[in-house]
């Protein structure tokens, strides 16, 4: 449970919603993008004006996670402190740190995902992953994390969420991620569980389209309900809402148009808050995706979404002001309503002590930066946790040939399958990664990466070209290719052309989905990893050679043997 405010922090909280004006308390429920916004160039005084004007009460900095780490911590701590400086009110910095500080600051510690934690199967390192997550978070002007995610990997063409949740299994999930949580919280940086009320089910992704959870009531609360009641009961301060409906609570909208949480006042106020018992704040998913698009105009999806429930709307843009101011006029929009959650939002930034910053808009509790880098032993630590977790996530999901480990006194000439050409003109060179340490073992490798004709494999081989080991690495980023986290195009026609090959028992190793058995059954030996994770990457081609064991079990059912692989979203599709 989280511990109720002190006397002082109430009273400033309460001192401070009186002060508001009407466009001051709007602009505590909305979260701006300050990297889409024309901060760079502007000198203090334009910023303060720009302030006055939309006197939002939070921002989004650093790289967003289905994108890339963006930025020096030194210099995101210097353009927090300049905000925090002219704005009227203190506010909060959000980021996408899923997997540590470094996967929004590329200057700072990135860990292997989620995914990957699921795999060690560690509490107390499941609360390293949150705490340095907040120190390094926090020395770099942030004090919200929009992370842990407390989704559930149930559908194996989910392209959402794959390494960027806890596995399958909702015992798991909540003993890791109220760690993770407690991490956070306990090293000064808010938790945002999400997304409520749970990612996994469907085969569809909601930057689209609004996705379903279709589970049975029964079957919610003991999965999703489980994981979530256990975040609640823990304290965690944030919950973001999906655009992801649940039909067994809320039935379709007229025109048969699916629900989403983001708009639903019975999943969000009558589920979460009433029934669960959240107290915290409830943030939404960015509303600039399709799953939200679709609900209405403008107008009407914005007030839908406050009233049913949201504290803090994400990214409306700042037309939200003129939007929310008419909908109070119209009686549209309650004043009790707003003050509720302005409250809310208070509440959270005097629990993480956002009164006290100094008149240059310091704050003081932070950890000290060198070099855009926690100081040398903070570092360290934070960069021997992030190794540590590389070497105990790996999973030797199948070896029926027993190839692995590979001797290295005989293993002189490999070949490498690349599965990683996925979309005309974009490239991944972090395999490279990969082949780079493979050829640093002083080996001999091949690369395949061209696949028409479809039999060059086989004409390899006719050639009398022999190898003594073949690996078919696989590796998509988040989103690299919109609406799924599958093998296609030309890493489908991979798998077609190494079926037209009689002497290579290929070595399957998967960078990214933990599913790769779904499209290449026939793979005899398979490693998931995880991530390019640097140090995960070195990690795995030293357990390839048997020089460190193989120390992760696997958060998901990896291997689909004798198991019904119908997509589960398909088995509950309601709409």
């Amino acid at each position: 449970m989280r511990k109720a405010l002190a006397k002082e922090e109430r009273d400033w909280v309460e001192r401070t919603l009186r002060s508001m004006s009407l466009r001051e308390k709007i602009g505590q429920t909305m979260q701006d993008h300050a990297g889409r916004l024309p901060f760079q160039g502007m000198n203090e005084g334009t910023i303060r004006a720009y302030l006055e004007k939309y006197p939002v009460g939070s921002f989004f900095i650093g790289g967003e996670v289905i994108q890339k780490a963006a930025g020096k911590a030194e210099e995101y701590r210097e353009w927090v402190e300049l905000l925090q400086k002219v704005s009227k009110y203190p506010l909060l910095f959000s980021g996408d740190l899923e997997f540590g500080a470094g996967s929004a600051v590329k200057s700072l510690t990135a860990f292997p995902p989620l995914l990957a934690l699921a795999a060690a199967d560690d509490e107390a390192l499941a609360y390293e992953y949150g705490k340095y997550t907040a120190i390094e978070g926090r020395a770099a002007g942030f004090t919200w994390a929009l992370a842990p995610g407390t989704d559930l990997l149930l559908n194996w063409m989910n392209p959402v969420i794959t390494t960027r949740c806890l596995g399958d299994d909702a015992e798991r999930a909540l003993r890791l991620s109220s760690a993770v949580m407690r991490g956070m919280q306990d090293y000064g940086i808010a938790a945002c569980a999400k997304h409520f009320p749970g990612d996994g089910v469907d085969y569809r992704d909601q930057h689209i389209i609004t996705t379903i959870n279709g589970l049975s009531e029964e079957e919610w609360f003991a999965t999703y309900g489980r994981v979530s009641q256990q975040m609640i009961d823990q304290g965690v301060m944030s919950y973001m809402t999906g655009h992801i409906a649940l039909p067994w609570l809320e039935a379709n909208a007229q025109g048969n148009k699916p629900v989403p949480a983001t708009v639903s006042a019975r999943i969000t106020t009558e589920l979460l808050r009433n029934r669960m018992g959240f107290e915290g704040v409830v943030l939404s998913d960015a509303l600039d995706m399709g799953g939200f698009l679709a609900w209405g105009d403008y107008e009407t999806r914005i007030v839908d979404c406050f009233n049913c429930g949201t504290d803090v709307l994400l990214w409306p843009g700042v037309n939200y002001f003129e939007v929310m101011e008419r909908a109070v006029a119209s009686g549209k929009v309650t004043m009790e309503r707003l003050d509720a959650s302005v409250r809310r939002v208070l509440e959270m930034k005097a629990e993480l002590g956002m009164q006290h910053l100094d008149a240059e808009g310091r704050d003081h509790s932070a950890a000290p930066l060198l070099n855009d880098k926690l100081h040398p032993e903070l570092d360290r630590e934070a960069r021997e946790l992030s190794t540590t977790l590389a070497g105990r996530c790996i999973t030797l999901v199948r070896n029926r040939r027993n190839l692995l480990p590979l001797n290295p006194q005989t293993t002189r000439r490999v070949l490498v399958i690349m599965l990683n050409k996925v979309t005309e003109g974009r490239k991944y060179d972090r395999m490279e990664l990969f082949v780079g340490h493979l050829k640093a073992r002083g080996l001999q490798v091949d690369i395949l990466d061209e696949f028409e004709p479809l039999n060059t494999l086989q004409k390899w081989e006719q050639s009398g070209i022999r190898w003594d080991a073949a690996f078919t690495p696989y590796f998509l980023p988040l989103h690299g290719m919109m609406n799924t986290a599958r093998p296609v195009g030309e890493a489908a026609k991979a798998i077609w052309a190494m079926q037209h090959a009689e002497t290579i028992h290929p070595i399957g190793i998967s960078f990214a989905t933990p599913y790769l058995l779904r499209d290449i059954p026939f793979l005899d030996t398979l490693v998931n990893a995880y991530s390019l994770h640097e140090d995960t990457v070195a990690l795995t081609v030293k357990a390839l050679f048997g020089e460190i064991p193989f120390q992760g079990g696997s958060p998901v059912q990896a291997d689909p043997e004798g198991m019904n692989i119908i997509p589960r979203g398909l088995q509950h599709a309601r709409y």
